[in-house]
């Protein structure tokens, strides 16, 4: 998480795959069911407004500048209050008491988050892959008030959003953190490949419990597609070592990916 500016007017979280680990989630979950109404509306109001309180409270928590605290604070109440408010109008309309528990695992992958985030750890694996398991509820979530049912669809697409950004995060970590420092220019091909044997993996193994379940019938098989694209990814970006990092143009690429992931999941769904 980026510095805090006090003179910033509207306090919003910086980092551009936050955006896409709430969005992805929700537009998913949203077309998984293939149905929205004014149900709907309230739930995506209600994550957003979640999703928003993550960054500020944070900050209040981390800064030791008076200043900074106190603009944080004012913005953690309006964005807790939009939550609140929308949320409450939700379960009103909705009569979900399922919202309620996935309420529930909401907040506490929150507080979970606040306690890295406290200590500064919330960068680190640990502290991604629960911003991960929080923000994909808004996938069963969505799916949940549109469809007024939580079943084996809802669990799929909470488990494949949870398991295509766990791989984003390996293979980012590796590409920013360590590529550059572990790959001679000149090494080998295998070389390369080795030197990101752990995100390769993770990507392997997750195309291979897709396929599986794809293959008992539990999820469309159109999905591997989904699960391919991104694994194509990681082969290609560990072949290529540049001489110096281009963090625009990573992000360029997983944007690509993302927007594929999207739209396969969305037609097989």
């Amino acid at each position: 998480m980026t510095a805090f500016q006090k003179n910033d007017r509207l306090p919003l979280p910086r980092e551009h795959g936050a955006w896409a680990m709430f969005f992805v989630p929700l537009t998913v979950g949203i077309g998984a069911a293939n149905r929205s109404d004014a149900a709907t509306l309230l739930f995506a109001l209600t994550a957003f407004g979640f999703f928003l309180l993550r960054y500020p409270l944070a900050v209040a928590l981390k800064s030791r500048a008076p200043d900074v605290r106190a603009h944080a604070w004012r913005w953690s109440a309006i964005y807790a209050a939009l939550t609140l408010v929308s949320g409450t109008t939700l379960l009103l309309v909705t009569q979900l008491a399922l919202l309620a528990g996935l309420a529930v695992l909401g907040f506490a992958s929150l507080a979970i988050y606040l306690g890295f985030a406290v200590r500064r750890a919330e960068m680190s694996l640990a502290g991604e892959w629960l911003g991960i398991a929080g923000l994909a509820l808004a996938a069963p979530g969505a799916y949940l008030v549109a469809t007024r049912a939580l079943d084996a669809t809802a669990f799929a697409i909470y488990a494949l959003n949870v398991g295509y950004f766990g791989g984003t995060v390996s293979y980012i970590k590796f590409k920013v953190r360590e590529q550059l420092r572990v790959v001679a220019p000149n090494a080998s091909l295998t070389a390369r490949l080795w030197a990101g044997r752990w995100t390769l993996a993770y990507h392997a193994l997750t195309l291979g419990v897709v396929l599986a379940l794809a293959g008992i019938g539990w999820t469309p098989m159109l999905l591997t597609l989904a699960f391919g694209l991104p694994l194509c990814k990681v082969v290609g970006g560990l072949l290529l070592r540049p001489a110096r990092l281009n963090v625009p143009h990573l992000g360029f690429i997983e944007l690509g990916v993302t927007l594929g992931f999207v739209f396969i999941v969305l037609l097989a769904y």
